[in-house]
């Protein structure tokens, strides 16, 4: 894993900006958060603790450093998943950061409500040393991977703002737009730009309608697992093809079938892990990443569920 003089440190996937982690522990057992605390210092992290909900948001708020928050999953008056919410809410599109759940219960509905959310890690507490460094170096990826995705979506943004130009000069001098011009966004739309929380909105809503009706109602997986790889997409993350299938609402089977039809169909490619032979990830394809990301960029605010 490292020496502790490296372990607050995660390149920005090119090499070249290393980010430093500081680390905001969530729990209202205050021995147990301690004893957390001063063993993530012990290896190097910057830490910082929180007893309550309303002490972390203040915390979050007030240090713009903080980049990993490490919850409880039951805490006064708010549970771990909507106090992670609540500080991405606040920190909006221009603050990155990740987040593990801890819990002393357990469960796969959980697990999977955690894997919706978009969380770097799910751990059993008390959660041992190996857990903690595991999860944290989970945390590390995700983190470079947000700021690759980040730094693709500024060229990207770049590109459709010297396109803009570009036709509004050509309009003015009475000259035609070229057809090589107006083909060029196939990453985010040309409406309105894509992001994550967007893509998680839609998720988020097509998760409530199984509290009106059975979940048998909705059969087919094929959107959910898009939704899922998109958010991935958008992310910079690797999906596995077991985590894509659990995300969905139907027997991990049926997901799992639903998967290779479409891989079968050029929607998704699949390939092996290099470093884990058990495992399988899975993603759009080119095209059809540009095609999610065009109708969802025209989609206007209502979301598609």
């Amino acid at each position: 894993m490292g020496t502790p003089e490296n372990k607050g440190l995660a390149t920005d996937g090119a090499g070249n900006e290393q980010i430093n982690l500081k680390i905001l522990l969530v729990d209202d057992d205050a021995s147990l958060l301690e004893e957390q605390a001063d063993l993530l210092r012990s290896l190097g992290y910057a830490c910082l603790t929180a007893e309550t909900p309303t002490a972390a948001e203040a915390l979050f708020a007030s240090d713009r450093e903080i980049n990993v928050i490490v919850a409880d999953w039951s805490l006064p008056g708010k549970d771990g998943l909507s106090l992670i919410d609540q500080l991405r809410a606040s920190a909006g599109s221009s603050r990155h950061f990740v987040a593990v759940l801890q819990t002393g219960h357990p469960s796969v509905d959980l697990a999977v409500e955690s894997m919706h959310s978009g969380l770097a890690d799910f751990i059993s507490k008390p959660a041992s040393r190996e857990m903690l460094e595991a999860a944290l170096a989970r945390a590390h990826q995700r983190l470079t991977e947000l700021a690759t995705a980040a730094a693709d979506q500024r060229v990207f943004a770049s590109v459709q703002a010297i396109q803009d130009s570009l036709n509004a000069l050509m309009k003015k001098v009475g000259a035609e737009t070229p057809d090589t011009v107006s083909d060029v966004p196939a990453e985010p739309g040309s409406e309105r730009m894509v992001s994550p929380a967007d893509v998680k909105a839609i998720m988020k809503a097509r998760r409530q309608r199984g509290k009106y009706f059975e979940n048998d109602l909705f059969s087919d997986p094929s959107w959910d697992i898009l939704l899922e790889l998109t958010a991935a997409h958008l992310e910079g993350r690797q999906e596995s093809v077991t985590s894509v299938a659990l995300a969905t609402s139907v027997p991990t089977s049926t997901a799992m079938r639903r998967i290779r039809e479409m891989t079968d169909k050029g929607l998704l490619h699949r390939w092996d892990d290099p470093s884990d032979a058990r495992r399988i990830f899975v993603a759009l394809t080119e095209d059809t990443s540009q095609r999610m990301l065009k109708m969802l960029a025209g989609m206007g605010n209502p979301p598609i569920i």
